[in-house]
């Protein structure tokens, strides 16, 4: 009795604390994501069509759901009250769902995938992106980030700069599009070295060759080790938590181990 007791108020509040950190954790990807989507800042969607699937967007869905899921595994444990438990395992599990789901239809589709993004890419750069210039002379106050209400422009040049990639396919995709019809030439994202004026025609030699969509596929094979690895953690931390909270839960209803 007295050990499977001791056993109870380990697992207990080893339960408090993780759900404790949890919380913290959604509270800080909350608070980052609101800030990033108040401010437009880099890292919004380079989808056009699929804008609600860009990464603030996520961040602030995924801080809610952090955040309920710890604040829920707190109040559970403290009060030892088993509709909370039973409600945490139920998130908790769903969110395992949707991950193993989610993993999955990515390798399904991944063809599909790199189709549809390769197409949004394309469509963007021809219709949507606006040079700085451009963007200040419509908002007229010099407020960059005001102008480009979508975060198109700023997040296909952060992410050009990143991957050290041009265009969707290659360079050529930026040849006479709506931000400079007529002219073979490309932002200065795409330079090996950004300055002013190496995006002009004549000046192929100083750009990136690959697209990005390459870029993303190598970056993707590149970190395939690190995210199994941290796909199997998360895997395996979640369902750690599922068990201690099944397992206060079972000790609680039976009133075995009062505390």
């Amino acid at each position: 009795m007295g050990r499977e007791k001791t056993s109870f108020c380990i697992v207990k509040y080893i339960f408090f604390v993780f759900n404790i950190f949890l919380w913290l954790v959604g509270c800080a990807v909350l608070a980052v994501s609101i800030w990033v989507w108040a401010s437009r800042g880099t890292s919004l969607a380079v989808i056009p069509t699929y804008s609600f699937m860009s990464s603030t967007s996520l961040g602030i869905i995924a801080g809610i759901l952090i955040l309920g899921i710890g604040f829920m595994g707190c109040l559970g444990a403290f009060f030892e009250n088993q509709c909370l438990l039973i409600g945490y395992f139920v998130l908790v599990l769903f969110v395992f769902a949707l991950e193993v789901t989610a993993g999955t239809l990515g390798f399904v589709y991944k063809a599909n995938a790199r189709e549809i993004v390769r197409e949004e890419l394309s469509g963007g750069i021809r219709h949507d992106y606006l040079t700085v210039v451009q963007l200040q002379k419509q908002n007229r106050t010099g407020a960059y980030y005001d102008a480009d209400a979508k975060g198109w422009s700023t997040s296909l040049d952060s992410m050009q700069r990143d991957l050290q990639c041009c265009g969707a396919d290659n360079f050529t995709d930026w040849y006479d599009v709506k931000a400079w019809p007529g002219e073979r030439k490309v932002p200065e994202s795409c330079c090996l070295k950004p300055k002013p004026g190496c995006g002009d025609a004549g000046n192929i030699a100083q750009w990136h060759q690959r697209g990005c969509i390459d870029e993303m596929d190598y970056w993707l094979t590149r970190h395939m080790y690190i995210m199994g690895v941290t796909g199997v953690t998360v895997a395996s931390i979640q369902i750690l938590a599922m068990v201690a909270a099944i397992a206060q839960f079972c000790y609680i209803r039976s009133k075995r181990f009062p505390l």
